[in-house]
């Protein structure tokens, strides 16, 4: 018993103890009969033991057989639940950082959901933000625990793995007393003249929900370029401004500001959103945990807020996969 042995091979003992017959053998196994053949011709040689006794087209354990299999049963078993685990968060395993490249009107919404989602699964991992790199991709490398979120699809290499997390109906922040405050919905032919403050977050990519806007044939008249959500919607509060944004930001509605869907001949005007990850974690339980705590996190701050969308009942503000 000194040549290796193909442990797969071990599985062949529980089967045809269990099935008996060639047959069911070879229908469980999903091999043909020459195979099962050869198979038991390598147990056989191996262990110097015929193993099993073929009578009326049964196999029947030997005594040898019988010995074998009450030692590998619970190898066999052990390694099945080992698999298996594979399936659960090893977020509370891995060690180091976790890097995320996202422009800061999409990392801002989600920060607080994201690290309560990895709290959850006791997360030991160092949350490091980083600003989207203007006009290029993000460098993830093969090594490192780190995602892109930014608008979707994403032209990258073959290296980089996508996934489309949902799409978000663009609108407007403004104050209750600005004209198109009146409106349940604002058509995008009236944001023509109306005076915009508008985000531009140093090394950051541009605004999608501005370039989207302007794919509809709308030139924005910027009053105010900030370098923050947040700085814009205070100048929207203060000096009556518009921002557009998705409905992601409920604490500005609290002091003051209301929110409009923005819609072109009726219908909803969207951008998708999404994140990118290095090839090398496709699959990984962890990137699968994470994705999860993403689209959960996404779920919590762009949501339809009934208060904050008046008259657009029936209207879906936002959609996830």
């Amino acid at each position: 018993m000194t040549q290796p042995l193909d442990l797969n091979l071990l599985r062949y003992l529980l089967i045809i103890d269990k099935y008996k017959t060639a047959s069911t053998i070879i229908n469980h196994l999903g091999i043909s009969r020459s195979t099962l053949n050869r198979g038991l011709a390598q147990l056989r040689s191996h262990f110097d033991n015929e193993l099993f006794i073929l009578s009326n087209g049964q196999y029947h354990s030997t005594a040898l057989a019988k010995d074998l299999m009450s030692r590998v049963f619970p190898l066999l078993s052990g390694i099945e639940d080992c698999l298996c685990k594979t399936s659960d968060s090893p977020l509370g395993k891995l060690k180091g950082t976790l890097s995320i490249f996202a422009p800061t009107y999409l990392s801002e919404p989600v920060t607080v959901g994201l690290m309560a989602g990895l709290q959850e699964q006791d997360c030991q991992l160092e949350l490091k933000s980083h600003v989207w790199p203007i006009d290029n991709m993000p460098n993830l490398d093969s090594g490192d625990f780190a995602i892109g979120i930014n608008s979707f699809p994403f032209d990258c290499s073959g290296n980089i793995i996508q996934r489309r997390l949902g799409s978000v109906t663009i609108g407007v922040y403004l104050r209750p007393d600005n004209p198109l405050a009146k409106f349940d919905s604002i058509d995008i032919g009236q944001l023509e003249k109306v005076q915009v403050a508008l985000l531009d977050p140093g090394a950051n990519v541009q605004n999608q929900e501005n370039t989207v806007i302007e794919r509809h044939g709308v030139t924005l008249k910027s009053a105010i370029t900030v370098p923050s959500m947040h700085a814009a919607l205070s100048c929207a509060e203060r000096f009556n401004y518009l921002v557009f944004a998705s409905n992601a930001y409920p604490e500005y509605r609290r002091r003051g500001l209301t929110w409009r869907p923005v819609t072109n001949d009726g219908h909803p005007i969207e951008y998708e959103y999404g994140f990118i990850y290095h090839r090398t974690w496709y699959q990984h339980p962890a990137m699968n945990s994470l994705e999860k705590i993403l689209r959960s996190s996404f779920q919590q701050v762009i949501s339809l807020n009934e208060s904050s969308t008046t008259g657009s009942k029936g209207s879906e503000l936002i959609k996830f996969d």
